[in-house]
């Protein structure tokens, strides 16, 4: 099973991107509690992309949102090393004013 779900505040102004062929993505940085029992005051900051009807959204930062997608896996190799990284697609948002 290939599954996320974050509930944070967007940080950052979202960036809304067309690509070459013609395809529209946004791409928003949410911060999310950490759940530490050290610091109850730490954060994560995770980049979600999301696409078609969801990049229509009027999306502000300080805004609390609830995501949840898949992640998408890249690896590439580049002068004999190998590179992997994963990108958090969004397919379903809750936005909360």
């Amino acid at each position: 099973m290939n599954l996320f779900a974050l509930a944070g505040y967007i940080v950052d102004e979202p960036v809304k991107i067309t690509t070459d062929n013609g395809m529209r993505l946004c791409r928003l940085k949410i911060s999310v509690d950490k759940n530490s029992k050290e610091n109850e005051e730490e954060k994560e900051i995770y980049e979600v992309t999301v696409f078609r009807n969801l990049v229509d959204e009027d999306y502000r930062v300080g805004q609390f949102v609830a995501v949840s997608g898949r992640l998408a896996c890249n690896n590439y190799k580049s002068e004999n090393k190998q590179y992997y990284n994963a990108n958090l697609i969004g397919n379903n948002i809750t936005l909360k004013e």
